[in-house]
């Protein structure tokens, strides 16, 4: 069997079912519309590597459970959402239980390379951040880092999945890149910038730049572990080969026991790219990129 729906139909579930349940103000509370549906909610200790939820199907009874070792709250409420997207998606639940009763065992956050795991990644991040309501209280939010926060606050999200979300409804260039090291691990970038002519790609596995705000940040661990934060300048051309040079403000943070480094980079200015016509050229069906 093959999951065919798009991510941006796993959104529009998320959002219809917004509207069926009449949710009109943030945060939105995934235990709240488990329970609605006769879904059992619990915690459950787990060793597995990775696994940060569970869901669980008897005949037509359906459970959640979240891993232990998520102390994030935000995480546990994005891995409770990502298991309701395994339960409202189509063709989920016969795809996850073909025998009928069974225990799935997930990888949300956007770690996953598969299908299925992604398409309820984008599922939790729409539910959670639903379109308009999101959009208001993005208006509202500022710029940069302090943005991301003043967001996953009201929206009670983690970090990583609001920086996403973000850059999918913001109207500024802004680019948010996970890090380790001195690699990175994925990117996503607002339309503003996708619409920038034929704009190069970051793969996973490039290098961060030399010299930037991040690679210095990175090159201390202790400021990953400890949530240390910084702030600089940059150029746009600095992280994607033969962009334009743009000015672009760079904020950092560590993530903590996560060991990644989150950076955003933005800035107000329209950039215009009609001025340059030598980039390669690429394609994006999601609105912002992630390699795995």
């Amino acid at each position: 069997m093959v999951l065919k729906l798009k991510f941006q139909e796993t959104e529009n579930e998320a959002n219809l079912l917004i509207q069926r349940l009449n949710i009109t103000s943030l945060p939105v509370c995934p235990f709240y519309i488990a329970k609605e549906y006769g879904i059992e909610v619990q915690p459950k200790d787990s060793d597995k590597p990775g696994v940060s939820g569970f869901l669980m199907r008897q005949g037509d009874s359906f459970g959640i459970m979240y891993a232990t070792h998520i102390r994030n709250e935000g995480f546990i409420r994005f891995t409770v959402a990502h298991e309701l997207g395994h339960y409202f998606l189509p063709e989920h639940p016969e795809y996850l239980f073909p025998n009928g009763d069974g225990i799935h065992m997930s990888r949300s956050g956007f770690i996953s390379n598969d299908t299925c795991e992604k398409q309820a990644d984008h599922f939790a991040k729409s539910l959670l951040m639903p379109d308009n309501l999101f959009l208001t209280a993005l208006r509202e939010a500022g710029e940069g880092f302090a943005a991301l926060k003043s967001l996953a606050t009201k929206c009670k999200t983690s970090i990583t999945a609001t920086a996403i979300r973000f850059t999918q409804l913001v109207e500024d260039p802004v680019a948010v890149i996970m890090s380790s090291g001195n690699k990175i691990e994925w990117c996503f970038v607002s339309e503003a910038l996708i619409q920038i002519k034929n704009l190069q790609r970051l793969n996973k596995g490039s290098l961060i730049p030399p010299g930037s705000a991040t690679s210095e940040f990175n090159q201390n661990q202790t400021n990953v572990l400890q949530g240390k934060q910084a702030e600089a300048w940059t150029h746009l051309d600095d992280w994607f080969d033969k962009a334009p040079q743009v000015e672009m403000k760079e904020d950092v943070v560590g993530l903590g026991s996560y060991r990644k480094t989150l950076t955003v980079l933005f800035t107000s200015d329209v950039i215009d790219s009609e001025e340059e016509d030598d980039y390669l050229e690429i394609g994006n069906e999601d609105r912002g990129w992630k390699w795995k």
